[in-house]
């Protein structure tokens, strides 16, 4: 016989390690940007950046941890691009969102092009998460002079990507918008709210 899991209280539903649906209501109806902001972070940080850092912190598998880790940075980058916008979900050209998180983030636009911002959505976001693999000649590394080089003349051919390098820009990335909340960015401010009602089911 199957058991239900019974009436599923949502206001009690957890968003974050330390935050629930009712935490997120209160702070946004008293106005409370600086609870607002660490409930954002308390997510980022408890969902995605934690991880990653026990990750590549194991000294077992910690060398081999590049697709695991640019799998999450992935995911992190999608879920940065709608909190952008005040987006539920990706809309549109997926590689475009990614080419448009790049060239608007002071940590990355000197590394991406438009061509190398659509190869890396194509060889790792598509290709690890689709196919647990790269595709083509990329690659991941470690301790590399740059985050991101060509393997060939062509970068249709393939990158090699720094997987330190690339998830420390995140990191900075993540703090530069946590940032620009406590500032009082209007815009940004609105589509933040938009993205956690969405993702608070109000």
């Amino acid at each position: 016989m199957r058991r239900s899991v019974g009436v599923l209280d949502h206001n009690n539903l957890s968003i974050s390690p330390k935050y629930r649906v009712s935490d997120w209501v209160n702070a946004c109806n008293n106005g409370d940007w600086n609870e607002m902001v660490n409930i954002f972070r308390d997510r980022i940080e408890g969902r995605y950046l934690k991880p990653v850092l026990l990750i590549a912190s194991d000294n077992e598998i910690g060398e081999f941890s590049g697709f695991s880790i640019l799998a999450i940075d992935c995911l992190i980058i999608e879920t940065m691009s709608q909190f952008y916008n005040g987006q539920d979900e990706t809309i549109g050209a997926h590689r475009y969102a990614f080419w448009k998180f790049f060239k608007q983030s002071d940590h990355f636009k000197s590394h991406f092009s438009r061509n190398k911002a659509y190869t890396f959505y194509s060889h790792y976001r598509c290709g690890i998460l689709h196919q647990a693999q790269t595709k083509f000649k990329s690659v991941v590394r470690v301790d590399q002079k740059e985050m991101i080089q060509t393997v060939t003349n062509r970068v249709s051919d393939g990158l090699i990507v720094d997987r330190a390098k690339f998830h420390k820009a995140l990191v900075d990335e993540i703090s530069s918008y946590i940032q620009k909340l406590r500032d009082g960015h209007l815009i940004l401010r609105a589509n933040f709210i938009k993205k956690m009602n969405m993702i608070c089911g109000l």
